[in-house]
């Protein structure tokens, strides 16, 4: 697998991907209407560095999972502050999305940011428990703030700093990833 920076040609794999993510009881993301490739161009080209979008290739150039650094939606203005989100295609999940977290983490790091925050439903156990595992603590609830499937959901806000080390029973996974997926520092910064 290959992590690397995302190019516009990938956009149709994002939104494909991001979609995926829509229908009732998944519990990824609160949209409400699909995404276009046209619009996850638009997108790309808003979130510049040091933000940005990367994708995570396997085989011949499938992309089956992507993630995001963007500014902080609350105060943009919040120095050194990213929101992270990372989404992988039905087929693939499950190690995938922690490949992209530890591309994703080093990157920021990478780029001088202080602390990233992951903004999830709380009923997304998968997203909640990958990040807590990576050392990401709960910073806050806003209850009832999302809809999905009809119903009002709560947003769970979960935060780590940059500043310190990864927890040990990561630490290892992580190299092994960062020695894979992310060791050409060429194709993602």
């Amino acid at each position: 697998m290959t992590f690397r920076k995302a190019e516009l040609q990938d956009a149709e794999a994002i939104a494909r991907i991001y979609n995926e993510a829509m229908p009732p009881g998944v519990y990824v993301t609160p949209e409400l209407a699909q995404v276009t490739a046209e619009s996850r161009r638009r997108w790309m080209s808003e979130v510049a560095a040091p933000f940005g979008a990367w994708v995570l290739e396997a085989g011949q150039g499938e992309v089956v999972g992507w993630c995001s650094l963007r500014p902080f939606a609350v105060r943009p203005t919040y120095p050194r502050i990213a929101e992270i989100s990372a989404y992988v295609t039905i087929g693939k999940r499950g190690l995938i999305g922690a490949r992209l977290l530890a591309c994703a983490v080093h990157v920021a790091r990478r780029r001088g940011f202080r602390s990233i925050v992951s903004i999830v439903s709380d009923k997304n156990r998968v997203s909640v428990s990958g990040c807590v595992t990576y050392g990401f603590k709960p910073a806050a609830v806003l209850y009832e703030v999302g809809r999905l499937g009809g119903n009002l959901e709560n947003a769970l806000w979960l935060q780590k700093s940059l500043l310190i080390d990864d927890p040990a029973p990561y630490r290892k996974i992580r190299d092994s990833i960062l020695r894979t997926e992310c060791a050409d520092e060429r194709t993602y910064l």
